[in-house]
């Protein structure tokens, strides 16, 4: 079982750099206004080696604002070497460890709806899976996030923990199926984290990739290493009936001086994608499906229970080729 230390989360790695691979920066926020109202932020800058797509959604407990613009050409964003500067229109997020401002906005039924949020880090940054090859990937477990929601001239203020990510490497692989994953940046008193849990078959129902990472004390990363996953529930969602998406499930994970039983319920509006970059490999085939959800559960380690119950945002990933 790993224990990773704090890595250094230099502007250059923050900046865009030359990389034949996918880019992306990816941050999720879970926020609650004054009246006890929960809205769940998805943000997903990302740039390919063909094309760049600004994936972002807002989900709250009756819908889904789908803020996305995909297959964009080369250079419409305007990025920075140094730091995070990333802008599409008026749509930013800028920044560099530990303080970071999103801003994004759109359309929904005819309504104006903007997000404008600061994020500072609770904990430092971590390099993921430091020994998979072909990957490049850092992350901030934890923030404080506050700002302001404003639809249809109404402004209201928002706040909650959030989860950002610095990322390069493909995103679809041969072999690959599918891939399960889940963030609980707010799992419970801060610093307490669960950033990651993420779980990869391959095509033969082998595992490729299986990883819970948190932490207790805001300072050094737990990873276990072996995950097993027990769907309970799934939906065949408006769009994409062809899917058996899990909508509830019930994690377990082992390691040295601990473990963890966490179960996720999914909530229903999610933003669904198909095939939403150009890869360069023409067998290139996918679907994700992303939304909000609760998880309730607990996490031992050495001798103390961690009680889990916090929001969620996570994602199911189908791969298959053309």
């Amino acid at each position: 079982m790993p224990i990773l230390t704090a890595a250094d989360l230099t502007q250059d790695l923050e900046g865009t750099y030359y990389s034949p691979k996918m880019q992306w920066w990816c941050a999720h926020a879970d926020l609650v206004d004054d009246d006890g109202n929960d809205t769940s932020l998805y943000f997903w800058p990302a740039l390919g080696s063909l094309d760049e797509a600004w994936i972002c959604s807002l989900h709250t407990k009756d819908e889904m604002i789908d803020l996305t613009t995909l297959y964009q050409p080369l250079g419409t964003f305007k990025t920075s070497r140094s730091g995070v500067d990333v802008q599409f229109g008026n749509q930013y997020i800028r920044g560099t460890y530990p303080n970071y401002e999103i801003y994004v906005e759109g359309e929904k039924d005819g309504e104006h709806v903007s997000l404008l949020v600061k994020m500072t880090a609770e904990t430092p940054a971590f390099e993921a899976l430091p020994n998979l090859r072909g990957i490049t990937w850092h992350y901030v477990p934890r923030f404080a996030v506050e700002g302001a929601l404003t639809r249809g001239g109404e402004s209201k203020q928002v706040k909650g923990a959030g989860y950002l990510e610095r990322r390069r490497g493909r995103f679809w692989t041969p072999g690959i199926e599918r891939g399960l994953w889940e963030s609980i940046p707010g799992a419970g008193a801060s610093p307490f984290s669960i950033p990651l849990f993420y779980k990869v078959w391959k095509n033969d129902g082998t595992i490729q990739l299986q990883t819970l990472t948190f932490t207790v004390d805001g300072k050094t990363m737990v990873d276990f290493e072996d995950v097993e996953v027990d769907i309970l529930e799934t939906a065949k969602l408006p769009g994409f009936e062809d899917i058996d998406h899990p909508m509830r499930y019930r994690l377990t994970a082992n390691g040295d001086g601990g473990s963890a039983e966490i179960e996720v319920v999914r909530n229903p509006n999610r933003l669904g994608l198909r095939d939403y970059f150009d890869d360069p490999d023409p067998r290139a085939k996918w679907t994700g499906i992303y939304g909000a959800g609760h998880a309730e559960g607990v996490v031992t380690y050495q001798g103390t229970e961690h009680r889990v119950s916090a929001p969620t945002y996570g994602s199911a990933l189908f791969f298959s080729e053309k």
